[in-house]
């Protein structure tokens, strides 16, 4: 609490002079003599409590302008005690209940220095690595050791066998009659002709029918290594 006695002697003063006038207005507009005294006792609770808040300080300060006022204008006889100034010093207590209300808060007053705050500790970041990317590694090629004499060992690449080329229709047909006429087997005929041998077989056949022979090819294929 700021210890400032003159400033809170001066604001005592002030709210016992004002205090009557209020009193003396709710008199007017119907309230006995205990209930009246609320009305001056909530306009300086709610006055005491915003000089102490630093909120709502000018909002508090007109209301018992309005007040007193008032007060003074229905005791002199220059304001006639109306529907409107009932209604009006009958709001007085609800207002200043929700005022209360919006500006409550601890007693004491805001500090001149801002409370410092800590500041939270800095997260790392991740660190990227960057990971060069590896060559394709191509498989060796198998290599045979060959000795030739002594226990000296020679390397020898053994060089990839090929893919047959596949013949269109027209040459396999040729190759497989041809290879009938030879007399070769299934097997070696269908690897010329690169021709399945089930095929190669159906062809040997119809060749035999229509030559009217012993099927030489299929006997052939037959006899045993």
């Amino acid at each position: 609490m700021n210890r400032d006695y003159l400033k809170w002697a001066a604001l005592a003063f002030a709210l016992v002079a004002t205090a009557s006038a209020e009193y003396e207005l709710a008199r007017a507009v119907g309230y006995n003599q205990w209930v009246a005294a609320a009305v001056p006792g909530a306009l300086d609770v709610w006055t005491v409590r915003a000089m102490r808040q630093h909120r709502d300080v000018l909002a508090a300060v007109l209301a018992m302008i309005v007040v007193n006022a008032l007060s003074h204008l229905v005791t002199a006889g220059l304001l006639e005690v109306s529907v409107p100034l009932v209604v009006g010093v009958s709001a007085i207590a609800p207002l200043v209940l929700y005022r209360l209300h919006a500006i409550t808060g601890t007693d004491e007053p805001k500090a001149d220095t801002e409370p410092v705050q800590e500041e939270p500790e800095p997260v790392q970041a991740p660190v990227q690595v960057d990971t060069p990317e590896l060559a394709p590694v191509e498989p060796e090629r198998p290599k045979l050791h060959v000795i030739c004499g002594g226990q000296q060992p020679f390397t020898l690449d053994v060089p990839a066998r090929p893919e047959p080329v596949r013949l269109d229709a027209e040459e396999a047909k040729a190759a497989i009659l041809q290879a009938w006429k030879d007399g070769l087997s299934l097997a070696e005929a269908a690897q010329v002709s690169t021709r399945s041998r089930s095929y190669v077989q159906q062809v040997y056949a119809r060749l035999d029918s229509e030559r009217g022979g012993t099927p030489l090819a299929l006997v052939k294929d037959e006899v045993p290594a």
